[in-house]
This record gives structure tokens, C-alpha cells and sequence, in this order.
């Protein structure tokens, strides 16, 4: 339960975690002020799982339950703690709307759906801890057997979690369960007003919402006797939270299912190699689904070599670099038909590389090891340019540390006027388009031109209902959208996800190519769909044109029993960041000889580095990282001796990161 303790002459809430029946009798304690809970604000269950949490992944416990719940239920600032009594103790009248989706009627379910949804109610009637992976193909109707899983759920009696990797995600799902489960249905993610969030979860917490829906953060969510998780898109690395307590919610969704006796149903078109070498060696039971309810197919696949083009001369002088002969041709059909185009890049911006060709400046942030990128434009539709604007106008940005400065065509080492840009974003793409395509609409679907949640639903809705003819996107539209009318998709250059400095850049690539791939054609009207890249034979992109996961997971998870990467072996980052590069590299060579001088030379447990991390600096603090590979038990110990000791031998100023089953390491 809460409490309000006097601390330094000031008010601050605290949690009540455990009462000690037999306190130290030589140690003066402070009587609380005021007991703000007549019932405990987190039950049993919950509690464990968040203790649990915290150990697993080396943070506070007190920090890892200080995001678990939301902010203001035990701020430490004093105008919460002088308001919380009176504010906090159950759900007010914020108003959350939920935009409504024209969604087809689902007559019946397929004969597959229907199997996968017997399997999981004998589950649930079992009461027991059942993992189970769903992977079903795009558009194979998983979202239906969520739907009818969580209703058999509530029939039980039992409460339900369905989670989300991303926010743009939960609008078209909530509108689908509100009209299946109506009031029962609360939302949870960060797009929440802090009114909203706290009305929400005390609907969850009194029980007058038994089902919970929402982003990574749900996880934490308190809903009793919980007899179902859902994780949908589980393959997703937004579920692995970067910054603070790097909780991985996939993997916590089945540990708290184990805790509570419950179905942890993960579902996926392309799984995790993780999630699927779990399937398949029967640590999970695999549902699949592999056919489209409506009957039809998945899209046709055609993979432009762009470096044969630019060999041949291919190449039109009017054309950007960005667009190949062939896909001008799909796009050109594909609007004269009426149908819409989807073309997907993930990188913002108008220029991803400023230089100066006099003298080789770069344009670099100041305070991160990262180049900076040109910004002109922020609008979210837009319509025919009349003229283009001046070369200058705009801004350079850090997608790292925010900073901005104005894009002025003078170098600021040689003071030349001939400062000159390469590369292209989602910006360049937009612009170019409507040069390209007169008379069309186009749609940005990035950071930049979306700053809510209501403004992403709008967009998205009027591309679903053919008010705009384009969408051009990050990664934020290729998962989860249903669009009838989306007829082309094109990948803009398929290789870029893998060229990043990571273990797992061939399996992300490939589910981003097969999940953008799954948003064409998914109704009556035939699906095409238009890779472009320099590396036509690489394994991903010919498995992911193929529909061929299997193939894929066949190839990759070779090559991770060679090498030891999950899930056949088990990793830890520790991540070492200062102002000072020399302190910086030193702690990390401290922390290195502690390290050998721990482990167990029995064990299989590699060492690596410490080395420079990809982005070397960030927000003006140098990095280095250390990386522990082998088997959990052994790396998890070596892991908590530096949790333990080490801060007490480091200067000040170096600050240590832990971070547990990495998927990032940028």
C-alpha cells in the first residue's frame, strides 16, 4: 500500500513492499504520515512477477515498480504527494475515444481458426501454464482468433491481456474488441493523457474492466486471475524496451502466464527465431494458420536488381535514385486502375548526408558520433507543389539527441557555397512522388509528420477509406493495417536493415520484408509487391519474396549454432558511458578484469571486447560496451558480480548499463 513519508523536510509517497515483524530494535524509524491505500494497490501475483522482473533483468526494484505503474501513483514530487489521498484512490471521468473501423463481418470461422481456438479453450479450461505460438501468414485472420479466445476467457470468468508492439497498432485493434467485449475493454500504452491512464488502470485494478489492451508497458497491467496473454506480432523488437529497465515484454508476457496458470498465446506471420525454436523443439505448442479467409492469395513477389540497372544504364536522368524503371511502371498502373501504392523506407528525413565537396566537411551532431539529416518539410498530407522550395530551407536534425540547426547552404569549415546532399528519406520520397505522379495525395506515416495517436488513426483511415493514393512510411505501417484498396508495395532499398552491426539483421530484415509484403492484396484485388536492392541473392530477401519462412528459419538458425547466438546461446550487454573517452575505456577494462577473474573456466562463457558501440557517442557521453556470451546461468552470475561491485570502482562520471538478452546493440 501507499504511504506518504517525511523525507528532508518534505512529503514523498512510498510503497509499503514487505512489513518486517521484528525490526531492529537500534535504529530510529520515522512514523508514516498518512496510509493513502485501504487495500493494496498491487496484489500478490503481481508483485512477484515484478520482482521477479527486476532481478531477471538487474534493475531497482523500486525503479522497475516505479514504471510498472503509472507516474503519478507514487510520484515523488510534492504536489502529487499532497494531492494523492484525495485524487488517486479510484478511477475518475476521463474520456477516452476509440475510433471506430469499417471492419468486414466475419461470417464463421475458417476450419483452421477454428482448430487453433479449440486447442486454446482446452487449454484455458485446464488452468494451466500453456505457451502456444499462433504463426499464421499475412492476413490469415489471427486477429479473429484473439478475439474469440478472449471471449471464451471472459466465459471463464478469468481476465485477458492483449499486447501490441506499437501504438499506431492499438486504434484499429481496440475498435475490433470493443465491438466483440464492449465496456470491457481498457487501454494502456504511452498516447494515454496521464488522466487517461490512471482511469484506465483503475478500471483493471477495481474490476470493471476485465480485458486490457495496449503496448509493452501492459504487461504490468493488474488484472486478477488472468487466464490469457496475447502477444501479437511477437517477433517485434519494439517489445524489448532500450532505455532504463530493458524488459523484453514478449518474454515477460510467459513468465507472468506461468506465474498465473495461464494461455500465453504468441502470434506472428513471420515468428522470432527464438519463439519458433521453442515451437518446434515442444517448449511451445505451434497453431498455424496457413491460409487467408477470404480466400486470397498472398502477393506476387518481384525482386529489381539495382545494381544490374545501374550496370546496364538503365537509369533515367529525370528519375531519383530511389526509383527503379519497374517500379515507376507498377506505380504509374497501379494509380490508372484506382488502387493505392504503400512505399516503404525506413529512414526520415529529406537528405541523410550533408557535405561540403571543397573541402569533405560533414555535417555531424556535435554532441553524438552521428551524421545529421536534412528536414524540409513536416506536413502530413500533401497535395500538388507549386514550386519546390530554396535549397536552404529547413532544418538539420539529430534523430539521436533531438538537437536542430538551421540547413544553410555554407560550410562552416571553409565558408564554400557549394554544400551538396546524398542519401534520401520518407521526405525525398513524398516530394519526389508528387513531382513524379501529378494530381495524386500522398501521406507520411513517420515521426516527423505524426506527433499523436488521433493523428496517425486519421491518416490511417482515410488511406483505408481511398482518400489519399500513397502512403509512404518507416517501419510504423508495416505490421497490423488492413487496407482493401492497397494494391502495390514498394520497398524502397530492401539491404539497409543489413548492413546494421547486429547478430539478428538478417532476421529483421526478413520480417520487415514479409510483413510490408502482407499489406497488399489482402481483398479480392490482387496483391503485387516490388523489392528493390543490391543484393538480390542474399538469403532474407529471396526467402522473404518467397513467402518462405520455413527456408529462412532453416538457414539462419545453422548459422547461430555456429556461432553461439540465441536462442543457442544467451547474451548480456554492459554498456559503459561517460563524458571522458580515457575514463570511459578504462572502466571498461575494469570491468573486463573483473570479469576473467570470475568466471569459471569450466563454463561456456565468452568475454567479448570492450569495444567502441556503433554509435560511439551519444548526447555528448562516449561508449563502450562489453558483451557476455554463453549459457544463462553462468553469464547471469558474471553479470551480477559487476552489478554489484563494480560502480564502487568506477570514477563518478562512468555510468553502467545492463542489459539482458540484448536485441540492440546500436
Amino acid at each position: 500500500m501507499r504511504v506518504i513519508l517525511p523525507l528532508r523536510g518534505r512529503k514523498i509517497v512510498g510503497l509499503v513492499w514487505k512489513s518486517d515483524p521484528a525490526p531492529n530494535p537500534d535504529i530510529k524509524y520515522k512514523a508514516v504520515s498518512e496510509v493513502v491505500d485501504h487495500e493494496p494497490l498491487l496484489y500478490k501475483e503481481l508483485l512477484e512477477f515484478i520482482e521477479w522482473a527486476a532481478s531477471y533483468y538487474m534493475y531497482p526494484l523500486g525503479q522497475a515498480l516505479a514504471e510498472a505503474v503509472p507516474s503519478e501513483f507514487i510520484s515523488a514530487r510534492k504536489s502529487a504527494a499532497q494531492r494523492i489521498s484525495s485524487s488517486f484512490k479510484g478511477p475518475g471521468r476521463s474520456h477516452l475515444e476509440i475510433t471506430k473501423w469499417d471492419e468486414p463481418q466475419i461470417k464463421r470461422l475458417t476450419r483452421e481458426q477454428d482448430k487453433a481456438l479449440s486447442i486454446i479453450n482446452q487449454a484455458l479450461l485446464s488452468k494451466k501454464f500453456s505457451p502456444m505460438l499462433l504463426f499464421g501468414i499475412t492476413g490469415s485472420g489471427k486477429t479473429q482468433v484473439y478475439i474469440e479466445a478472449a471471449k471464451n476467457c471472459l466465459a471463464f470468468n478469468r481476465g485477458c491481456l492483449v499486447m501490441v508492439p506499437e501504438i499506431a497498432m492499438t486504434g484499429q485493434l481496440a475498435s475490433r474488441f470493443k465491438k466483440a467485449l464492449g465496456d470491457q475493454v481498457a487501454i494502456l500504452h504511452s498516447g494515454l493523457t496521464p488522466a487517461q491512464k490512471r482511469d484506465q488502470w483503475w478500471r483493471l485494478r477495481l474490476g470493471k474492466s476485465l480485458v486490457a489492451l495496449g503496448t509493452r508497458s501492459a504487461i504490468f497491467c493488474p488484472i486478477k486471475n488472468l487466464g490469457l496473454i496475447v502477444v501479437d506480432e511477437e517477433h517485434d523488437p519494439s517489445y524489448k524496451q532500450e532505455e532504463r529497465f530493458r524488459y523484453n515484454a514478449r518474454d515477460l508476457a510467459v513468465v507472468r502466464a506461468k506465474m498465473e496458470r495461464a494461455v500465453a498465446l504468441l502470434g506472428s506471420g513471420t515468428p522470432s527465431i527464438s519463439s519458433y525454436f521453442n515451437a518446434v523443439t515442444g517448449r511451445y505448442t505451434l497453431l498455424e494458420l496457413k491460409q487467408r479467409p477470404s480466400g486470397a492469395a498472398l502477393p506476387a513477389v518481384e525482386i529489381v536488381d539495382k545494381k544490374r540497372i545501374k550496370d546496364k544504364g538503365q537509369e533515367k536522368e529525370e528519375d531519383p535514385g530511389w526509383l527503379t524503371p519497374r517500379l515507376k511502371e507498377a506505380i504509374k498502373d497501379t494509380l490508372d486502375r484506382g488502387e493505392q501504392v504503400l512505399l516503404f523506407l525506413n529512414r526520415r528525413g529529406l537528405a541523410t548526408y550533408v557535405f561540403c565537396p571543397e573541402c569533405g566537411y560533414v555535417f555531424k551532431c556535435s554532441a553524438c558520433d552521428v551524421i545529421l539529416t536534412w528536414h524540409r518539410r513536416n506536413k502530413t498530407i500533401m497535395k500538388n507543389l507549386d514550386e519546390p522550395l530554396p535549397d536552404g530551407h529547413g532544418m538539420l536534425s539529430c534523430h539521436y539527441c533531438g538537437s536542430c540547426q538551421p540547413a544553410v547552404p555554407v560550410c562552416p569549415s571553409c565558408s564554400g557555397q557549394t554544400v551538396k546532399t546524398s542519401g534520401f528519406g520518407t521526405e525525398r520520397i513524398a516530394e519526389d512522388f508528387l513531382r513524379l505522379f501529378p494530381g495524386t495525395t500522398v501521406a507520411r506515416v513517420d515521426r516527423d509528420t505524426l506527433s499523436s495517436r488521433k493523428k496517425l488513426e486519421n491518416v490511417l483511415n482515410s488511406f483505408r477509406q481511398g482518400e489519399i493514393d500513397c502512403i509512404v512510411g518507416t517501419q510504423m505501417v508495416t505490421k497490423g493495417h488492413d487496407f482493401p484498396n492497397l494494391t502495390l508495395v514498394g520497398v524502397i532499398w530492401a539491404d539497409m536493415s543489413l548492413n546494421i552491426p547486429e547478430f539478428n539483421a538478417s532476421e529483421r530484415t526478413f520480417q520487415t520484408l514479409a510483413q510490408v509484403a502482407g499489406r497488399a492484396g489482402r481483398s479480392k484485388r490482387p496483391g503485387h509487391v516490388i523489392i528493390q536492392t543490391y543484393l538480390p541473392e542474399h538469403y532474407a530477401i529471396k526467402h522473404a519474396a518467397a513467402h518462405n519462412y520455413i527456408g529462412f528459419y532453416t538457414e539462419e538458425i545453422e548459422l547461430r549454432k555456429r556461432l553461439g547466438y540465441p536462442p543457442l546461446g544467451r547474451l548480456i550487454n554492459i554498456r559503459f558511458s561517460g563524458p571522458k573517452q580515457a575514463e570511459v575505456l578504462q572502466g571498461a577494462e575494469t570491468a573486463r578484469k573483473l570479469l576473467l577473474a570470475n568466471a569459471p573456466k569450466e563454463a561456456r562463457c565468452e568475454i567479448l571486447g570492450p569495444v567502441p558501440c556503433p554509435k560511439a557517442k551519444i548526447r555528448s557521453r562516449y561508449r563502450f560496451q562489453l558483451l557476455l556470451k554463453g549459457e544463462l546461468c553462468h553469464i547471469r552470475r558474471l553479470g551480477a558480480i559487476v552489478d554489484k561491485q563494480l560502480q564502487s570502482l568506477l570514477p563518478g562520471r562512468v555510468r553502467i548499463e545492463i542489459d539482458v538478452d540484448p536485441v540492440n546493440f546500436m
